[in-house]
């Protein structure tokens, strides 16, 4: 289940990627892309969530929920930032895009070392 949770984490990664490269190379986004980005990442979460609920886990199991949670709650910012623009096709800040994937990022590192190690 673990292994599951990585590979969709890694899909979402991947997908916004894509998003971040459209935004500024082609100063658009992609509604399917953004929902495919969300959805694997929540089914990643999902999957997470369920296996530290399972089983005694270890902290960096814990610490990368936390994290994919922040980066969730960033994610919701972003969507709130683009809704509320008079012009949805203008790129979001990238500021709040890039700590939005740094924190992402970081608990998807975390969470492969944890798997590693467990």
């Amino acid at each position: 289940m673990i292994f599951a949770a990585t590979a969709s984490f890694s899909l979402a990664v991947v997908l916004g990627l894509t998003l971040v490269v459209l935004g500024m190379r082609y100063r658009r986004g992609s509604l399917p892309l953004a929902v495919a980005h969300v959805v694997a990442a929540l089914v990643g979460l999902a999957l997470l969530l369920e296996h530290i609920a399972d089983s005694a886990t270890q902290r960096l199991y814990n610490l990368s929920a936390f994290l994919f949670v922040l980066a969730l709650l960033g994610g919701f910012v972003l969507l709130a930032l683009r809704i509320s623009k008079r012009e949805y096709r203008t790129p979001p800040p990238m500021i709040v895009v890039f700590l939005h994937a740094a924190v992402g990022v970081f608990a998807l590192l975390l969470l492969a070392v944890g798997t590693n190690n467990g």
